[in-house]
């Protein structure tokens, strides 16, 4: 209630004093300027200015591969670690800089500036992720910069920026077909008229899958549709005091034969690309809804402030295999311990029979959970300068509650001839019936000084939370409150036009899940960056050192994280990460002595990367197990690399992009990785070509895992789990 009352009394006066204030016309691009406000990065143009690492993934860059697997479009982005799921990147799984990237829950993860995990305090686990097919830019931000994008600091904050309401009337039509029957389109319509501008964006896609369930059949594709609306109301360009409010609304639903289910290493090795018959219900049924409004003002000359409120909602009911009881042992409820049992996994191959009783029957999980997230945060920004100091100034504040409502319940099953029959139907609620909530304040300063060729950047966040866990089943109620002061500082130099060279550290904080108790703390780090950047003509190149010093890393007792699926956090000790990050684009056509209208951008990026725990000790979740300091963390590859070339003009294109992933733990250890505890190195192809038919019609074919390369890509929840193969789409694109 109290912070409530201070948040209303700040926002209220703020918003009232910049209504009485008057102002001079500015001439600025107000839409760059809104834009800003909302991006992490902004422009690729900004990413010189700032005092720490940050990367921007444009349209240009999107539209090359036509990617809608955000796994892939992030690959070029230095220091991102990524553990493949499903294969099309619809959970991902991303970390930064050797952090978590179990569900991408230690990044803070946005939509045009705003939280957009299901409940991003209570429950931050990306079972929902924007799809890619709809946005046109991807962010990421690391180093002491990130401080701004809580509530994680640690790892830093990644950004998807959908398509924005057009100066003037704009059609596109995408549409793409290929293999497995996959399908894919999106329509975007918008124009401004006067003071009004609108957009509309509806996008689908679909395939079959590229595995196939064994004895029984059956897709193992998704489906998913979704769209945005948005509609804005301005001022005059020359109105004294110019104002903007835009509104977003959009929805998404999702129907996917996703299974937690992996395989053995022999099964794997005959046939990469089948599923057990025990997996032949698994279905992931979601939808998710959004809700924004911003409103821009600017009361005087250099000074502005955006106001937005939004809200998201997120309900989802993933029923897939989550035990095997044979002869009455279920191993503990392990599917891992399973696929090592000669009977349970003859069973869940359907090549023996279960009879759906309580000593001999598969159990299916309605993992039923319904989120929310919603508040309202604004942003005071401006310049000013003071001597011979330049500033960019900013003091935001957010206030934001969110949930996650687990209604849980399990079925058991008969399997005959490889059939499942449902036997046994569970209670509602009867396995799980819990409330998490978090209701945070949130607090940010920034000044970036300009003083000559010095550029200094201080800046303070503050999150005050208070989390809670409200039982049904056991009657239990569990509150925690954590108030948490997060500094930073980023300095820059020009040693010339050119060559900027950047020095960084920050603290680094995440809050537990509700519920935590006994010894559970926050996550706290002190994060170090020393870099420097070069850019002159169509060069540019970063090189970049990191270090973590983690006082305690979190873990989340998760089943996608191989664990019991408690929902608990637990403490991972100190932790220490370090690494190098090396990014460089160029345009060869001069050395080629090209044509005028012909173009040759090729990249490379490197990252090289050490995460040991200095801390011994037993999670008692099997997610980390038993952990001896000096282990390595699981799925942090030590090297990977990334590398495109291409040849375009106005009218065609040609692009080849490959990334190499290097082996990764998927269990903690030191030494050499025993066999079936780690994934594939592997060096993945894509490649693209285009050709403008028409004006008006662009025509493109792209083929993604160009040699066909098989690999383990995980081995979580349970089982090895391959990459998916080499995909053939074709598309046409039309705009007007």
């Amino acid at each position: 209630m109290i912070r409530t009352l201070v948040f209303t009394t700040a926002l209220s006066t703020t918003l009232t004093v910049s209504m009485a204030a008057v102002a001079s016309p500015t001439h600025q691009d107000r839409a760059s300027v809104i834009m800003d406000r909302v991006m992490v990065v902004g422009n690729k143009d900004n990413i010189s200015d700032i005092t720490g690492s940050a990367y921007v993934v444009d349209e240009e860059e999107l539209e090359k591969f036509h990617y809608t697997d955000i796994n892939r479009v992030l690959a070029k982005v230095p220091g991102v670690n990524i553990q493949e799921e499903e294969g099309y990147g619809n959970r991902p799984n991303i970390g930064i800089r050797g952090g978590r990237s179990e569900r991408s829950a230690d990044i803070t993860l946005m939509e045009d500036g705003v939280l957009i995990a299901p409940a991003p305090y209570a429950a931050p686990s990306a079972y929902y992720f924007p799809r890619v097919g709809r946005m046109e830019s991807v962010e990421v931000r690391k180093g002491s910069s990130s401080i701004k994008f809580g509530p994680q600091t640690t790892s830093g904050a990644v950004n998807l920026i959908s398509k924005s309401i057009p100066n003037q009337r704009k059609f596109e039509a995408t549409g793409i077909y290929g293999e497995d029957s996959t399908y894919k389109s999106n329509v975007t319509f918008g124009d401004a008229v006067d003071n009004v501008g609108f957009l509309v964006d509806i996008g689908h896609e679909s395939t079959d899958g590229f595995k196939s369930i064994g004895k029984v059949g059956g897709d193992t594709g998704y489906s998913i549709q979704d769209g945005i609306a948005k509609l804005r109301f301005s001022t005059d360009e020359t109105s004294d005091i110019y104002q903007s409010i835009e509104f977003k609304v959009g929805f998404t639903e999702e129907d996917s034969d996703e299974t937690y289910l992996g395989l053995t290493e022999a099964d794997f090795a005959a046939n990469p690309f089948q599923r057990y018959a025990a997996s032949q219900l698994d279905n992931m049924d979601a939808e998710h809804k959004q809700f924004m409004m911003r409103h821009y003002i600017e009361p005087v000359e250099d000074w502005d402030i955006t106001t937005t409120v939004y809200r998201n909602e997120f309900k989802r009911n993933w029923y897939k295999v989550q035990d095997i009881t044979v002869g009455g042992d279920d191993l503990g409820g392990s599917l891992s311990a399973a696929l090592d049992s000669a009977a349970h996994l003859a069973a869940l191959k359907g090549d023996t029979d279960l009879d759906g009783s309580d000593a001999n029957h598969i159990a299916l999980r309605a993992n039923n959970r319904k989120y929310f997230s919603q508040g309202i945060q604004t942003q005071l920004a401006g310049s000013f300068t003071t001597g011979d100091i330049e500033h960019e100034t900013e003091f935001g504040i957010r206030y934001h509650y969110d949930e996650e409502d687990r209604y849980q319940h399990e079925d058991k099953y008969s399997i005959i001839n490889g059939v499942l029959n449902l036997t046994s139907a569970g209670a509602a609620g009867s396995n799980a019936d819990r409330v998490g909530s978090a209701t945070a304040l949130a607090i940010h300063m920034l000044d970036d000084m300009t003083i000559g060729r010095w550029h200094v950047s201080p800046g303070l966040r503050v999150e005050s939370v208070e989390l809670k866990r409200d039982d049904t089943k056991s009657g239990t109620i569990i509150k925690n409150d954590i108030t948490a002061f997060i500094p930073g500082i980023g300095i820059g130099y020009d040693v010339s036009e050119q060559l900027n060279a950047f020095v960084g550290v920050h603290k680094g904080f995440a809050p537990p899940a509700p519920g935590s108790t006994g010894p559970v703390d926050e996550e706290e780090s002190i994060n170090y960056e020393l870099g420097m950047r070069y850019t002159q003509d169509a060069l540019f190149a970063e090189l970049i050192g990191f270090f973590t010093d983690y006082d305690n890393l979190l873990g989340d007792d998760t089943i996608s994280s191989g664990g019991l699926g408690t929902g608990d956090a637990f403490n991972g000790g100190e932790v220490e990460v370090y690494g190098v990050e090396f990014n460089t684009t160029y345009d060869m056509a001069e050395q080629f002595n090209a044509r005028d209208d012909l173009r040759f951008p090729v990249s490379f990026n490197y990252t090289y990367t050490q995460a040991e725990f200095k801390s011994s000790f037993n999670d008692g979740a099997a997610v980390w197990g038993v952990v001896t300091a000096g282990d390595e963390l699981p799925y942090v590859p030590e090297h990977q690399f990334y590398t495109s070339i291409g040849v375009e003009n106005d009218v065609w294109g040609v692009h080849v992009s490959g990334k190499y992933i290097d082996q990764m733990r998927t269990q903690a250890g030191s030494g050499p990785i025993p066999a079936g505890q780690g994934t594939d190195s592997r060096f993945i192809i894509d490649a693209s070509a285009n050709y403008q038919v028409h004006e008006n019609a662009n025509a493109f074919v792209t083929i993604t895992n160009l040699t066909d390369e098989e690999y383990v890509a995980a081995r979580r929840p349970a089982g090895a789990r391959p990459g998916a193969p080499q995909t053939i789409l074709v598309g046409m694109k039309v705009s007007f």
